[in-house]
C-alpha cells in the first residue's frame, strides 16, 4: 500500500505526540513515587535524613581487628566482616560537614539467630538488638556528631554476626515528646508515695537526684550517713547522696531464717527509715533467690555456686495462666508476700520507697530472665498485683529495669510502672551522659515515663547531661563496700564538681524531711509574684524559717547556706 506524502507528516506528528505522552506519564509516575516516598519519610520523621543523602561506609573499608573478612556476592561490595571473637572491633571514621544529630543505620547478618551489637559514637554507647534475618539494615540510634571527624565503633555484646556496612543520615528519627502522668500508676498510692513521685516529676529534666547503692551492712547502726558506702560518697565530694539503694536479696530464699540474713534485711530497713526521715529516698532492689529453695542462688549461670534452675513456667499451666495449685506458684506468692510485709511496715511509718524488681531480665543471668519475655512480664505483673491488690502495699514507686534499650517484648505494660531505668557501667573515669540510651528509653516508653540510671559505675557529668539532653531522674553507682570500689571509678574532682552543682540534688538539699511537704512544684513558685518572703525547700515544702544548712527558696530565688 502506498500512502500519500502528506500522511507521513501526520504520522510523524502522531508518533512525536505519542512519545511525549509516554514521557509525561513516566515523569508523573516518577514524581508520584517521589511524593509517596517523601510522604513516608515525613510520616516516619526521617525527612531531614532524606534532605542530605545518607553516607554509606563499607565495613571492609574501615579499620578492624580480630575480625574475619568474608567474601560473598550477597553483601554490598561483595564483602563483610565477621565478629566471632569478644575482642573483635570495627572502627569507622565519618566526616560531618556540620555538627548536629545524625541517625546511624547498621546492615548486619545475624548468622545463627538474634544478637546484641555494641555501637559507640564518639564515646557514646548504645546497643542494637538484631533480628534473626540473614541480611537486614536496622537503626542503631540517633547520635550527636561534631563537625569534622567522628569515630564509630562496633563491637560484639554477643558474638557470631557479620557487619556489611553502616549508613549515616543527618537528622534524627521520629521525635518522641514527654507526656508523663502527674500521678503514680497505683491509683491508691499513699500520700507519701504521691509526694515522692511528685518530687521526681517536678525535678525531671531540671535536676538529677544523686544516689549510691549499699552492700555490706556491718557498718550500719541505723544512721545512714555513717554507712560505709554513703560515707565513701561524702569523703569524695563533701556531700551525702539523696537516694540510697538497698537489697532484699536476703529477705527470701533457702537461708531466709538464718540470723545473718535477717539481720542484713532488718539493718537495711532501719537505714531506709533514717534516710526518709532526713528527706532522702530509699530505693530497693530484689536479687530474688531461688523460690524453690533447691539452691540459694539468684544467678542462673554462676560458676562460683550451684546455679538456680527455677523456671517461671513451672508455676504456669500449658496455656500460660498461673497454676495456683502448684508448689512453684505457692513459693512465688510466699516470697512476694514476704517482701510486701516489709513495705507494709514502712507504709505504716508513713514512708515511701522506690522498688525495682526483676531487673536486667533479658540478660539471662538471673533465673527470672531464662524463660522468655512474656513469662517474665507476667511475673512482674503478678508482683505488682499481689503487693497492691492483695497485700495493700501502696507506698511504692515502681521501676521497670530492662537489660537493654531494645527490650520492648519484656515490657510489663505502662500501667505497671512509673519509671523506666537502665544499668550502664562505663569504663573507669568515663563520665559520658549515655544520651543514646536515654533517647532509646524515651522511645521505648513512648515518652510516658520518668527515666533513671538505676545502676552505674562512674557518674554522668552534669554538664554533659544538660548539653546532650539526657538528664536522668537519678543515678546510683554500685557499692564501694565488699571490695566493689565503684565510688572510686569517679575521681574526687568529678564527684565534688557534680555533687556541689545546683542541678544535682543531695541529701543536704532535702534536710527538712518529707513531713511538711506541700504539693507545689518549684517551677510554679518561680513564676509567681513575690510571696511575702515565704520560704520553701527544693521539694516545694513550706519552711517555718531559713534552715541552718542547705538549699532554700524565697520568692522564687534559690539560696544556699553552708
Amino acid at each position: 500500500m502506498v500512502f500519500p506524502a502528506y500522511l507521513f507528516g501526520v504520522f510523524d506528528s502522531f508518533f512525536i505526540l505519542l512519545h511525549s505522552v509516554k514521557l509525561l506519564i513516566t515523569i508523573i509516575e516518577i514524581e508520584m513515587k517521589k511524593a509517596l516516598f517523601l510522604l513516608s519519610l515525613l510520616v516516619s520523621g526521617s525527612l531531614s535524613s532524606y534532605a542530605q543523602e545518607a553516607t554509606k561506609i563499607e565495613a571492609e573499608a574501615a579499620k578492624y581487628a580480630d575480625c574475619k573478612l568474608i567474601e560473598d556476592s550477597k553483601y554490598s561490595g561483595g564483602k563483610a566482616l565477621e565478629l566471632t571473637d569478644e575482642s573483635a572491633k570495627i572502627t569507622f571514621t565519618y566526616n560531618a560537614a556540620e555538627s548536629g544529630k545524625f541517625t546511624l543505620y547498621v546492615c548486619y547478618d545475624a548468622l545463627y539467630g538474634a544478637k546484641v551489637v555494641n555501637v559507640t559514637v564518639n564515646g557514646a554507647t548504645t546497643n542494637l538488638q538484631t533480628g534473626d534475618k540473614v541480611l537486614e539494615e536496622a537503626e542503631a540510634g540517633t547520635f550527636i556528631m561534631k563537625k569534622g571527624e567522628n569515630t564509630i565503633e562496633i563491637t560484639p555484646n554477643w558474638t557470631w554476626f557479620r557487619i556489611d556496612y553502616i549508613s549515616i543520615a543527618s537528622g534524627s528519627s521520629a521525635a518522641v515528646e514527654f507526656n508523663i502522668s502527674d500521678k503514680p500508676v497505683d491509683a491508691k498510692a499513699s500520700d507519701a508515695a504521691k509526694k515522692v513521685y511528685t518530687f521526681l516529676c517536678d525535678n525531671f529534666g531540671k535536676k538529677t537526684v544523686s544516689g549510691i547503692m549499699t552492700g555490706d551492712m556491718t557498718t550500719a547502726n541505723g544512721d545512714v550517713t555513717k554507712h560505709e558506702d554513703v560515707q565513701a560518697v561524702y569523703k569524695a565530694s563533701g556531700k551525702y547522696p539523696a537516694l540510697v539503694g538497698f537489697d532484699f536479696m536476703n529477705a527470701t530464699g533457702k537461708e531466709e531464717e538464718t540470723s545473718w540474713y535477717k539481720e542484713y534485711t532488718n539493718a537495711s530497713i532501719e537505714l531506709a527509715k533514717d534516710l526518709y526521715k532526713r528527706g532522702g529516698i530509699p530505693a530497693f532492689t530484689w536479687h530474688w533467690r531461688d523460690p524453690s529453695r533447691a539452691t540459694n542462688a539468684f544467678y542462673a549461670n554462676n560458676q562460683d555456686q550451684t546455679p538456680c534452675t527455677f523456671k517461671i513456667s513451672s508455676a504456669m499451666n500449658a496455656d500460660g495462666s498461673w497454676n495456683t495449685s502448684s508448689s512453684a506458684y505457692k513459693n512465688i506468692i510466699k516470697d512476694i508476700h514476704t517482701i510486701a510485709d516489709y513495705f507494709l511496715a514502712l507504709q505504716q511509718s508513713g514512708i515511701a520507697c522506690i522498688f525495682r524488681p526483676l531487673h536486667e531480665a533479658s540478660g539471662g543471668w538471673f533465673w527470672w530472665g531464662t524463660d522468655g519475655a512474656e513469662r517474665c512480664a507476667k511475673l512482674y505483673q503478678l508482683i505488682v498485683d499481689e503487693m497492691t491488690g492483695v497485700k495493700g502495699v501502696h507506698n511504692v514507686i515502681w521501676v521497670w529495669n530492662p537489660c537493654t534499650v531494645n527490650d520492648k517484648d519484656w515490657n510489663p505494660g505502662e500501667s505497671y510502672y512509673d519509671v523506666i531505668a537502665i544499668d550502664i557501667y562505663n569504663n573507669n573515669f568515663d563520665y559520658s551522659s549515655n544520651y543514646a540510651a536515654f533517647d532509646k528509653l524515651k522511645t521505648l516508653s513512648e515518652g510516658k515515663k520518668l527515666i533513671a540510671l538505676s545502676e552505674n559505675g562512674p557518674i554522668p557529668d552534669v554538664d554533659k547531661e544538660f548539653e546532650e539532653e539526657a538528664v536522668w531522674s537519678w543515678w546510683m553507682p554500685w557499692y564501694q563496700s565488699w571490695n566493689g570500689k565503684f565510688v572510686d571509678k569517679t575521681s574526687s574532682a568529678e564527684w565534688t564538681k557534680c555533687m556541689n552543682d545546683s542541678r544535682v540534688i543531695t541529701l543536704e538539699d532535702l534536710s527538712q524531711g518529707w513531713g511538711t511537704f506541700v504539693d507545689t512544684a518549684i517551677r510554679s513558685l518561680q513564676s509567681e509574684e513575690p510571696a511575702d518572703n515565704k520560704i520553701f525547700d527544693l521539694q516545694g515544702r513550706r519552711l517555718a524559717k531559713v534552715p541552718s544548712k542547705g538549699v532554700y527558696i524565697i520568692n522564687g530565688k534559690k539560696y544556699i547556706k553552708n
